[in-house]
């Protein structure tokens, strides 16, 4: 009566799965009404223009004016698409290359003719913040629409279906309480929802993945994200009650719905106890 009723890993993981289906579809649905919000389709177009524009620029000029200025260019790939700038023997880049060019505004006719050019295209500077705001506007849309499809799914869901069930959860025949059996409150539900799953769980991997994409932090990013998945899955099975991290911040634990006794309160608690323990007396005695 007093015990958790603890659940088979299938059923658990079978829930955990149908919980990430409908979060993946609804953080995508959100995501695509924060791009129309904020006119996502627009702002990345228009990098692409800018970043066309530099490469076509690029491929027809920057190789005299390079020379000229003393810098090594070299192409690779089939149409070019890969180079590397070198000056004196070390590494440079297109925007010393330009900015040499804009500060002597040509030496000679090529590189003249590259300067007028250079004058119409959009600033390197400008390219450069177009595309840091497109990977912000990506990054936003990405951590709104979860922050949504968690506190629809997670939290939202949890509340109207009682004790702490998903979708996933009602399905499976899963609920949470807390280890003592006692109903988990709005505040677990929250510190579960939103500390421990959409924060550290979600968030901050997702953060780190950014930051190894577009922020150069490098390979210490995924280490971190498989130290996160790793610890996870540690104190999944390592665990007494099988509580990973978002269960830990909110007390929780997940049981059989069918099974478990669920008391309302620590009071109801200590009253049933009580008459349980009185009942024991009672029949020893007898």
């Amino acid at each position: 009566m007093f015990e958790l009723r603890k659940i088979g890993i299938v059923k658990r993981l079978s829930a955990w799965f149908l919980d990430a289906i409908l979060l993946a579809v609804l953080t995508t649905g959100f995501m695509f009404l924060i791009s129309l919000i904020c006119n996502f389709n627009y702002e990345q177009d228009l990098a692409t223009q800018y970043f066309n524009e530099w490469e076509d620029y690029r491929k027809e000029y920057v190789s005299g004016v390079a020379s000229y200025y003393g810098f090594t260019y070299e192409e690779s790939g089939e149409n070019g698409e890969n180079y590397s700038i070198t000056k004196d023997g070390e590494p440079s880049s297109l925007e010393a290359v330009v900015k040499k060019l804009a500060e002597s505004k040509g030496g000679d006719s090529e590189t003249a003719a590259a300067y007028e050019k250079y004058l119409t295209l959009t600033p390197v500077a400008n390219v450069n913040a177009q595309y840091q705001y497109v990977y912000t506007l990506l990054f936003t849309m990405l951590s709104v629409g979860l922050l949504l499809a968690f506190l629809l799914l997670e939290f939202i869901l949890p509340i109207i279906f009682k004790n702490g069930q998903t979708v996933g959860k009602k399905v499976f025949g899963i609920c949470l309480v807390r280890p003592n059996c006692v109903k988990i409150t709005i505040l677990s539900l929250f510190a579960r929802t939103f500390v421990g799953k959409y924060a550290i769980e979600t968030m901050f991997p997702v953060a780190l993945l950014f930051m190894f994409l577009f922020g150069g932090l490098g390979i210490l990013s995924l280490i971190l994200i498989a130290a996160i998945f790793l610890l996870n899955i540690i104190l999944f099975f390592a665990t007494k009650n099988r509580t990973p991290i978002h269960d830990i911040f909110a007390y929780t634990v997940a049981t059989d719905m069918k099974l478990q006794m669920i008391f309302q309160s620590e009071e109801e608690l200590i009253e049933k106890k009580t008459l349980r323990h009185d009942e024991t007396v009672k029949t020893s005695k007898s």
